[in-house]
């Protein structure tokens, strides 16, 4: 279970309002920043900071269609699985009946985190990343779309970003 520690009250905010990003242009490309991995990556966007700042806000439905639209612009411009306008924020089913699993809140305190909207059996699988993750091809298609991103939302992207097989003994790929 993922509840709040002892003697600390939980407090979830799910639809706080804060103003949003100063800038929506991309920070400029360094010079090299073809041949940058994540961590040299992150440090040029400054995202120490950003990744421990416990009062930003939920992504709202427009930083979503930004995101998207950046991904459809840099990386993929026919992907429809994200064509859906509800964020991922409010959790979803994997095609199953019934309430959402999860969805993303606000704790005060605590920041952003997921949370628990019902019981969750043992070894249920709640997200596989084909609802709301981007997939990416290789690592220069992640480095377009990150430095094509305000510096904010590619700091939420490169803190959001894992890799992972899709297939037994298959190529890793880089997800977000």
């Amino acid at each position: 279970g993922g509840g709040a520690p002892q003697g600390r009250k939980n407090t979830l905010r799910k639809n706080r309002q804060t103003p949003r990003e100063e800038t929506p242009s991309p920070w400029p490309k360094p010079d090299g920043w073809e041949k940058y991995g994540f961590y040299k990556t992150r440090h040029h966007f400054k995202c120490k900071v950003h990744a421990h700042d416990q009062t930003k806000p939920l992504p709202s439905l427009e930083d979503w269609k930004l995101i998207r639209d950046t991904y459809k612009e840099f990386v993929d411009n026919i992907a429809t699985t994200f064509d859906e306008p509800v964020p991922p924020t409010m959790g979803y089913t994997l095609g199953k009946e019934g309430p959402a699993p999860f969805y993303a809140a606000l704790s005060d305190g605590r920041g952003r985190g997921l949370f628990a909207s019902r019981d969750i059996k043992k070894g249920e699988l709640v997200h596989d990343g084909n609802q709301s993750d981007f997939s990416f091809p290789d690592g220069m298609a992640w480095r377009r779309f990150i430095f094509s991103l305000p510096r904010k939302k590619a700091c939420d992207v490169i803190d959001w970003s894992w890799t992972q097989q899709t297939e037994k003994n298959g190529k890793y790929k880089i997800f977000s």
